[in-house]
């Protein structure tokens, strides 16, 4: 293509690639289209990517508090009837990682994120175990915007909230890590809505916008 300034086989190689994601369709003698944001692998370190770019709608990220509220209430449940002594120590000092200062919000989002994929990790669920992979991006990309303003007693308290839901896992009880996990779910959208402990509490996930 010319006007592109690319080859033709650049060409191809980048259609196959958005077409790998969900986002375009291809059909002999019709040609290429691009699909509806339904059809998209959202999961994709790309597309996530490219949404944080152009900048994340409200409303994009509260879907993935919804996936969130759906998936790791779930996984701490297991995770407390399946967990093994290596996963505790870990979670534990990851959860130690969340006390923070000014400095060092970046080291704060990663290991969340690590802390997040490791309860489904210790799930034992190989369906869950293959999504800690694949949602990493998600996660940082949620976290990044709904991680509490750097300051050390801020981190104390998050880290209280996770330790919670470790301390639950190892006491082998579900219904509490599964509560503890679905705290620190509605905390994060707190921190990015702005909306009150009370307000959150009332309501799911699905009705914020």
């Amino acid at each position: 293509m010319a006007w592109l300034d690319v080859s033709n086989t650049t060409l191809r190689e980048a259609l196959q690639t958005l077409a790998a994601k969900g986002m375009v369709a291809a059909r002999a003698k019709v040609g290429t289209r691009v699909l509806d944001e339904r059809h998209w692998n959202m999961f994709d370190a790309d597309i996530l990517a490219w949404r944080l770019e152009v900048g994340i709608p409200a409303s994009f990220l509260a879907t993935l508090f919804e996936i969130r509220q759906s998936l790791e209430p779930v996984a701490a449940a297991l995770a407390a009837r399946r967990r093994k002594k290596q996963d505790i120590a870990r979670l534990r000092e990851l959860a130690d990682a969340l006390v923070f200062t000014s400095d060092n919000r970046s080291a704060f989002v990663e290991a969340d994120v690590a802390f997040h994929q490791g309860i489904l990790v210790a799930s034992g669920n190989p369906f869950m175990q293959s999504l800690s992979a694949l949602i990493g991006t998600a996660l940082t990309a949620s976290f990044t915007l709904s991680a509490p303003a750097a300051q050390p007693e801020l981190g104390a308290a998050v880290r209280m909230q996770h330790m919670a839901i470790v301390d639950a896992i190892e006491a082998r009880d579900s219904q509490r890590a599964s509560d503890a996990m679905m705290t620190v779910i509605r905390q994060g959208w707190m921190n990015y809505s702005g909306m009150s402990s009370t307000h959150v509490a009332t309501l799911n996930i699905a009705t914020f916008g």
